[in-house]
């Protein structure tokens, strides 16, 4: 996976697509093997549909590593399926399917058994209050109801010409014709207004620790994942710089750039 890095997705000398510039995290491994890059995105941004393709269009991975429950995969790949390009559903996630390959395709995110067991370590090692457990318990028991549904979705869209759209698209003032660079400073001025919002908010205590174990969850799988070949991980932006962290090894940033899009 090296030469991805310093060839095909660098540029060689030539100028970088700006929307490849930033959000993207490499992390080595051993002489060029067992090698992850992470793809920072936000959420249906054309942006970020872009840089997902332009990078899977210039390497191979052995895995994609999605930030999607397991059980939802299906659906995802139901959505890739389509004529169009990129896929009329399902976002980056659908487009990173479509442009995947013979890789493995792998749903990272919980819910899954790996990171409720850490749900529940985590509440006991940290003596959760009972209304935050409360809380814990219902975002978990919607995620796994969502789930479940994308993988009822997925066999209804199999058996039938319906395709159900079992997901809240994001919309932004900006769109798949604008030019790479204005797709570029739209995303970076959005991801630039989040952080700054995250800064100054104290998110409630169920939240940051359902956001934790999922990043630790993550992190766990995306080192199993990485002993099997090289990898290819699409993350939110949010979760790029901890995830990277928590991956252990020295990462290079494509772009140069602050992974978490700070001004």
């Amino acid at each position: 996976m090296s030469d991805w890095y310093d060839g095909e997705v660098a540029g060689e000398g030539e100028a970088v697509d700006p929307r490849l510039e930033k959000f993207i995290l490499y992390h080595p491994g051993e002489n060029g093997r067992n090698a992850v890059f992470l793809v920072g995105v936000a959420h249906d941004h054309p942006s970020s549909v872009a840089r997902v393709a332009h990078l899977l269009d210039a390497v191979a991975p052995d895995v994609l590593a999605l930030e999607l429950p397991p059980l939802a995969i299906p659906l995802f790949r139901l959505y890739a399926a389509d004529e169009y390009v990129p896929p009329r559903l399902g976002g980056e996630m659908s487009t990173a399917i479509q442009r995947a390959g013979d890789a493995r395709i792998v749903g990272i995110d919980g819910p899954n058994a790996a990171y409720i067991k850490l749900l529940v370590r985590r509440v006991i090692a940290d003596r959760v209050s009972v209304s935050d457990v409360s809380d814990i318990v219902g975002d978990s028991l919607k995620g796994v109801g969502h789930a479940l549904a994308c993988r009822f979705g997925a066999s209804i869209g199999r058996l039938t010409s319906c395709v159900p759209k079992l997901y809240t698209h994001i919309a932004y003032d900006s769109a798949s014709f604008d030019t790479p660079s204005a797709q570029a400073r739209h995303e970076q001025s959005h991801v630039t207004e989040r952080q700054s919002f995250l800064r100054v908010v104290e998110l409630p205590r169920a939240t940051s620790l359902i956001d934790a174990v999922r990043e630790e969850s993550m992190a766990v799988r995306l080192t199993e994942l990485r002993s099997t070949g090289d990898v290819v991980a699409v993350v939110g932006i949010e979760h790029l710089e901890e995830l990277s962290e928590q991956l252990g090894n020295t990462a290079r940033s494509t772009g140069g750039a602050d992974p978490i899009g700070s001004p």
